[in-house]
């Protein structure tokens, strides 16, 4: 059975799922750093003492805890071969014609070549290896979902992921295949923070429990999605959003307002305005949109640019 997903994060998720039982060992990082330089003998001994103590309590704390979460893991019906991506981010940028079209992979090349921190950004090598591997993927699911050979497609309810599930829909349209959907529930509570349940923000072990979400796709609903892909297309805006439930064509400063209403009062980074919607706003999108939203912003006036950092999150910004 197909796995079919959208995005790398949700299918290297997908993909280890079936090993979860299986897993030996695993790598654990803790890092310990200090704010201000350690200047005195004194500073430097305390710190290293520190280090000493903590790493290991850390590390073994975290390993404890995959273990837990391991254990704890419901078992996936599927091989990690089944494995599916279609190519993700259709919330923006051109959809008209072919997914797989010149105009999607110039828009792939802006967000896969860019450098949030100033450090060295993918390469156009790296941008062939991706597309011809997302090329690969989609090849695979029409040919094998050509053959009868059913579909799962796991989604959320973020725009991105929405648009995966019609776009999906538009290509399995007239296939002769099962299709079943895995719908992650679309808000949750975690203590006082209620967020979207994004698919790409859960580990391997959390996938298998999601399949008691797991539905028919009846034909009239496949129908239906791949229609409203098609008006969609044909609209062809910078973005598109779920309005009301619904996945729509919205004009490019459609988050605007939500983004400049989480800027800080004083000067601020650039890093922690975009924090503050990712994690304040539960709207679904990408740290990349926000950025690119705050760069119009800036050239229409509703901020200011106070100092250029090392890379664009790292800029000074203050409201006019």
């Amino acid at each position: 059975m197909l796995q079919l997903c959208f995005g790398d994060s949700v299918k290297g998720s997908l993909t280890c799922a079936p090993h979860m039982g299986n897993t030996i060992g695993g790598a654990t990082a803790v890092v310990l750093s200090s704010a201000k330089p350690l200047e005195t003998p004194l500073q430097k001994a305390a710190f290293a003492v520190y280090r000493t103590l903590a790493a290991p309590f850390y590390k073994h704390r975290a390993q404890k805890e995959q273990a837990r979460r391991c254990a704890e893991a419901v078992p996936v019906d599927y091989e990690p071969n089944d494995v599916l991506a279609l190519l993700g981010g259709l919330n923006e940028g051109p959809v008209a014609g072919d997914l797989m079209s010149d105009a999607r992979k110039a828009f792939v090349r802006t967000w896969l070549c860019f450098s949030p921190h100033g450090d060295a950004p993918a390469s156009e090598a790296d941008l062939e290896h991706y597309w011809q591997a997302c090329q690969a993927d989609l090849q695979a699911l029409l040919t094998r979902a050509a053959a009868g050979e059913p579909v799962r497609i796991w989604c959320d309810f973020t725009p991105g992921s929405r648009c995966g599930l019609h776009a999906a829909a538009a290509l399995l349209e007239e296939a002769p295949c099962e299709i079943t959907v895995v719908e992650a529930p679309e808000l949750e509570t975690n203590g006082s923070v209620t967020r979207r349940a994004a698919l790409g923000e859960r580990g391997p072990y959390e996938m298998g429990a999601l399949l008691k979400y797991e539905r028919p796709l009846p034909a009239a609903e496949r129908h239906a999605l791949a229609a409203r892909w098609r008006t969609l297309q044909a609209e062809n805006a910078p973005l598109r959003a779920v309005v009301d439930g619904q996945l729509c064509s919205v004009p490019a400063d459609f988050y605007d307002t939500a983004i400049l209403s989480k800027a800080p009062a004083g000067s601020f980074l650039t890093a922690r305005l975009i924090g503050k919607v990712l994690a304040e706003c539960n709207l679904g999108i990408g740290d990349q949109l926000i950025y690119r939203r705050i760069e119009c912003l800036v050239k229409a006036g509703k901020l200011t640019q106070v100092t250029q950092g090392s890379g664009p999150y790292e800029n000074i910004l203050r409201l006019p």
